[in-house]
C-alpha cells in the first residue's frame, strides 16, 4: 500500500511535504508509509485518496495483469498519468465483465497486418474496420466513440495534461479499453482514437502513443486511421462539391469538416487515392484554412470526445449491474463519473428473487 501511495504521489508531482500538508499527515509519518514502515488507518487512505485523486480501492489492490504487462516492457516510455488512466478504465470494464452486465463479443476477423507505404493493404484493413463499426466506405463517421463501441473498443477521454501521452490502449478478452488525452485539440482527439482502433483489430496487447513514434508498426497504424476517417469512398462527394462555383479548395474545406479530419489528412488522402493531382496536392498542402474559411462554407465544426467522456456503454451497463445486485451503488457511480449523480438517481434496484433470498437467508420460505 505505501508503494502505491508514493506511486500516485509521484504521478500526481508532489513532494513528500506537499502531499502531507495537503492530507494533514505528518511529512516523517508519510515517509514511513511509503517505505512500508507505517501502516495507514482508514482516514488517512480516505485523505490520501482525495488529494491523490485515486479511489480507495486503488491503493489495496495490484494493477490490472495488462497493465503490468506493459509496465515490463523495458523500451516504455514512463507516464504514470497515462498508466493510471489505463488501469482505472481497465478495471471499472473489468467489474462489468465479470458480473456479466457486458457480455462478450464474437472473434474479431483476423487483419493480416500490412505496412504504411502498401496503400492497397491499408485501404483492405480500413475497410473491415468500418464494417466492425457498422459503416459503409463513403459516409462519415459521426460520434466516433459510440460507433467503435460496436466494435468492442470503449473510450474514455481524460485531461491527462499536455506532457502525457496522446493516447493508450489496453486489451481484455475481446474487448478493448482506449483512453484519449482531451489536452490535445478536438481534431486530434478523433485521430487518436482511430488510431487507437486501429491497434484494437490488429489485436495488440497495448500502446502508449505519443503523436510522434515512427517505427514501422506505428506509422502502419496511422495509415490506417487516415484512411479508416477518409475512406476512398468520398471520391464521389468530392467530385459533386468540385462542380461548385468556388472549386478546389472549398471542396477539400468541405469535405475535412464533413469527415472531421485534420487538413492535412484530407489533402493527403486525397492525393493517396489519386482524386487530386501533384500540383494540386502542393498548393493544396500550403494553405491550411482559417476558421474563417469553414464559416465562408456555412460549416460548423462540432467537438466530439470532450473531457469527461465515459463510454455511452459502460454507463448503461453500470446502471444495469447496481439494479440486478451485482456491484453496489458506490462502484456504480464511481464507473459512471458523473459528479451531478447520486444514489438516488440510480433508480431502485430490481426486486430479489424469492430463490436468491432463500440462499442468503440460509432458511426455508415458503
Amino acid at each position: 500500500m505505501g508503494a502505491r501511495v508514493a506511486e500516485a504521489r509521484t504521478a500526481r508531482g508532489l513532494s513528500q511535504e506537499e502531499l502531507a500538508e495537503r492530507a494533514g499527515i505528518e511529512r516523517f509519518a508519510l515517509a514511513k508509509i511509503e517505505t512500508g514502515r507505517r501502516q495507514l488507518n482508514s482516514l488517512e487512505l480516505a485523505s490520501l485518496g482525495t488529494v491523490l485523486r485515486r479511489p480507495l480501492s486503488w491503493f489495496v489492490t495490484p494493477p490490472e495483469p495488462a497493465v503490468a504487462s506493459r509496465r515490463a516492457d523495458p523500451g516504455r516510455r514512463d507516464d504514470k498519468a497515462g498508466e493510471h488512466a489505463l488501469d482505472d478504465c481497465l478495471r471499472d470494464l473489468r467489474t462489468l465483465t465479470d458480473s456479466g452486465a457486458l457480455k462478450p463479443l464474437p472473434p474479431r476477423p483476423p487483419v493480416v497486418p500490412f505496412s504504411a507505404e502498401d496503400g492497397i493493404a491499408v485501404n483492405k484493413a480500413a475497410a473491415v474496420g468500418r464494417r466492425l463499426a457498422g459503416v459503409d466506405d463513403r459516409q462519415p463517421i459521426i460520434g466516433l466513440a459510440d460507433v467503435l463501441e460496436t466494435a468492442g473498443l470503449y473510450t474514455w477521454s481524460l485531461d491527462l495534461g499536455p506532457q502525457s501521452i496522446d493516447g493508450g490502449y489496453i486489451a481484455l478478452d475481446r474487448f478493448g479499453v482506449a483512453v484519449i488525452n482531451s489536452a490535445q485539440d478536438a481534431g486530434r482527439r478523433r485521430s487518436t482514437l482511430a488510431h487507437e482502433f486501429g491497434h484494437h483489430i490488429l489485436s495488440d496487447a497495448y500502446s502508449h502513443d505519443w503523436g510522434a513514434d515512427t517505427g514501422a508498426h506505428e506509422r502502419a497504424v496511422n495509415a490506417f486511421a487516415a484512411a479508416f476517417l477518409f475512406p476512398p469512398g468520398v471520391k464521389d462527394r468530392f467530385a459533386h462539391l468540385r462542380d461548385k462555383p468556388n472549386g478546389l479548395r472549398t471542396a477539400v474545406v468541405t469535405l475535412a469538416a464533413e469527415y472531421r479530419v485534420s487538413w492535412s489528412t484530407a489533402v493527403h488522402q486525397l492525393r493517396s487515392y489519386e482524386i487530386i493531382s501533384q500540383d494540386e496536392w502542393r498548393r493544396l498542402d500550403r494553405s491550411s484554412p482559417t476558421r474563417a474559411d469553414y464559416m465562408e462554407a456555412g460549416i460548423r465544426v462540432v467537438e466530439e470526445l470532450a473531457t469527461g467522456h465515459v463510454p455511452t456503454g459502460i454507463r448503461a451497463a453500470a446502471v444495469r449491474a447496481y439494479r440486478t445486485h451485482r456491484i453496489s451503488a458506490t462502484r456504480a457511480l464511481e464507473i459512471i463519473r458523473d459528479d451531478r449523480l447520486h444514489k438516488e438517481d440510480l433508480g431502485q434496484p430490481d426486486a430479489l428473487p424469492l430463490e436468491a433470498l432463500r440462499g442468503e437467508l440460509g432458511e426455508d420460505l415458503p
